[in-house]
């Protein structure tokens, strides 16, 4: 009997993460249509980083911000579009892509190595350091850093957030992979587009 017990909450309890990990994957697979959906109807750059962060946003994602990698001394990184809660926290934000503290977060070695950077717990996350107290304050509990490559060089990077921990498992990755890749084809193709003219 005490074996029987045992069991159904094992099954109650398998039952419930897999319908947690089905409700993140429909988030994600609605973020990912709804960023196509920009992709196809952007007039131009600034609309395109807009409409990508509200299609993350607006699929369930607490913040979607992209920032631009820039060339300059400090190796800074400049938010350019930003949608959800926390307007004020990626304006307060100090990043870099250099190798330094500032730069060693999910944004910062995203742009700097070219690959994909999660902290799925940014209250453990040693990288998340410099940023960790003003993620809790605006309820951030993951982010997931995905490079935006350009002319053989990181543009910058599509960061997205999310309410609990553990949001971005591997299924998640892979869309929003295939979201930040859609985005960087359209930021080239746009400037592509305005060159010819």
């Amino acid at each position: 009997d005490k074996d029987y017990g045992v069991s159904v909450v094992r099954d109650i309890s398998e039952r419930k993460q897999a319908e947690e990990e089905l409700l993140r994957l429909n988030r994600t697979l609605k973020a990912l249509s709804a960023g196509n959906h920009a992709l196809v109807h952007a007039e131009d750059e600034k609309s395109l980083l807009e409409n990508m962060c509200r299609a993350a946003s607006e699929a369930g994602y607490v913040l979607a911000w992209v920032g631009y990698a820039l060339q300059d001394e400090k190796k800074s990184i400049v938010p350019m579009a930003m949608f959800g809660e926390g307007k004020a926290y990626v304006e307060g934000l100090h990043i870099t892509w250099d190798d330094h503290p500032l730069g060693r977060g999910p944004v910062g070695t995203a742009v700097r190595t070219g690959q994909t950077q999660i902290a799925n717990d940014i209250s453990s996350n040693p990288g998340m350091e410099p940023w960790r107290e003003a993620a809790a304050m605006y309820g951030y509990a993951s982010v997931i850093a995905l490079p935006l490559p350009g002319n053989g060089q990181v543009i910058g990077a599509l960061t997205i957030y999310a309410a609990e921990p553990d949001a971005f498992g591997h299924d998640q990755v892979e869309l929003l992979e295939e979201m930040a890749s859609d985005l960087a084809f359209g930021i080239v193709t746009l400037r592509i587009r305005i060159e010819h003219e």
